[in-house]
């Protein structure tokens, strides 16, 4: 099969399953868990297939018939990246035949290694769906909706001019280079985004916080639009204060992973993020694998039949609370090992030090980096709009919290930048560890 003809049967196959999925997040939650706990004993079914997870059900002396909700996954073994690394290896070299026909992708690899990954045309398909039903629900329209979204930057930038379509007002879509979001070509991504003024604006988060900030500095107006989505990392307090200034009330907060798909989802106006209970399990496990209200994110797509990914650890941890079954979460605390390094051999988590900057004011973007056992540097970028506190202060703050959390042990070097650069992958991530983990891995 061409990869034309595949890529037209897969827009087929998305256009039935945004048909079959549920449009909106609905509220009877008694009809939200019976579907799910139906698509759990479904994907447990065709798990037991595949050799990778039968031995995964042997190992624990389970069957199918053990698994009939979100609840049953509990007993199942957690899957890491490095077992689906492993896997998805094991099953390139192994099927020669037919891996052609596969829907190859791959993480951008903030954690480590780039994993690349396997997929169904059919899971492919569900996952546009997925993400298609998640901008439905909070009110664009897909047919008629304007968006901007954002285009690699190892990719070639498309061309502006409209399709045929799109001069009636049908799929409008336009895609930003990320490579033209810097001082230069700044004046110009903003005119073109306000003369084309989008329903929706769908940016990787370092980059929309550039444009927002770029706009504050030079007093430029952006036209709102009704909803953004900053995406691929986390969305913080910070950023949310940053973006809200410039481009107004309508954050969408959109949670997932290449690997999962989108599947949580914090709606303008709503304290919670909820999940897409029908495609998806998340279950919230605490140290000792148990379910627990916070802990590590542990995701399993339930669409997934034919590649299943169950049990896994996607890397975050979170907040959480479940209501008549229905688990929503409450926080996105951010990846579980970025971990501060230790002289004695231990290692304590980022999260006090992601604490510090919600304690002052007047910061826009920040990155903390450890560079020895004994040396920690943080990039600060001032937020144009708020002048409360002077860098000064700002400083004092910083080291005054940095003593409270770790007495001497560091020395603390502080970096005021116009903007922080991203990473490589096009990430911007919130701390970075340049001492190697345990065992120099």
């Amino acid at each position: 099969m061409s990869s034309s003809i595949a890529k037209k049967l897969t827009n087929v196959s998305t256009l039935y399953y945004l048909f079959v999925l549920e449009k909106h997040f609905p509220d009877d939650r008694k009809k939200i868990k019976q579907k799910q706990n139906k698509n759990v004993h479904k994907l447990m079914k065709r798990a037991y297939e595949i050799p990778f997870y039968r031995k995964r059900f042997d190992a624990c002396h389970l069957t199918p018939d053990d698994f009939h909700c979100s609840e049953d996954l509990q007993k199942f073994p957690v899957l890491t990246k490095a077992e689906l690394r492993a896997w998805m290896k094991e099953l390139y070299d192994t099927h020669p035949d037919t891996r052609d026909t596969w829907d190859a992708t791959s993480t951008s690899g903030s954690t480590g290694v780039p994993l690349v990954l396997y997929q169904s045309q059919r899971e492919h398909a569900c996952t546009n769906a997925n993400w298609i039903r998640i901008l439905m629900s909070f009110g664009y329209n897909p047919v008629f909706g304007k968006m901007l979204s954002f285009e690699s930057s190892y990719r070639k930038e498309k061309k502006q001019q409209d399709s045929f379509l799109q001069k009636f007002g049908i799929l409008q879509r336009r895609k930003l280079s990320e490579t033209r979001c810097t001082a230069e070509g700044m004046p110009d991504v903003i005119r073109e985004l306000n003369e084309y003024h989008p329903d929706l604006i769908c940016l990787r988060k370092n980059c929309i916080v550039r444009i927002a900030l770029y706009a504050q500095e030079h007093n430029l107006t952006i036209r709102q639009p009704k909803w953004y989505i900053p995406v691929s990392e986390m969305v913080d307090e910070m950023t949310r204060m940053t973006l809200e200034k410039t481009f107004g009330p309508g954050l969408v907060d959109a949670y997932g992973s290449d690997e999962t798909g989108s599947c949580i989802i914090k709606r303008p106006g709503k304290d919670y993020y909820d999940i897409c209970n029908d495609t998806h399990v998340v279950n919230i496990y605490d140290d000792k694998n148990e379910l627990a209200d916070n802990g590590r994110v542990i995701i399993t797509p339930l669409f997934k039949t034919d590649f299943p990914l169950i049990n896994y650890d996607i890397g975050d941890i979170a907040s959480s609370y479940v209501k008549d079954g229905v688990r929503y979460v409450t926080k996105i605390h951010g990846r579980l090992n970025d971990m501060v390094r230790h002289e004695n051999g231990e290692e304590t988590s980022v999260l006090e030090l992601r604490k510090i900057t919600n304690g002052i004011t007047g910061i826009a973007q920040f990155r903390f980096t450890q560079e020895s056992y004994h040396d920690m540097r943080v990039e600060l970028v001032r937020d144009p709009m708020d002048t409360a506190y002077t860098k000064e202060e700002i400083e004092a703050f910083f080291r005054n919290k940095l003593h409270d959390i770790y007495g001497d042990e560091f020395r603390l070097r502080i970096d005021w930048l116009d903007v922080i650069p991203p990473d490589p992958n096009g990430k911007l991530r919130c701390f970075v560890c340049q001492l190697p983990a345990k065992g120099g891995k």
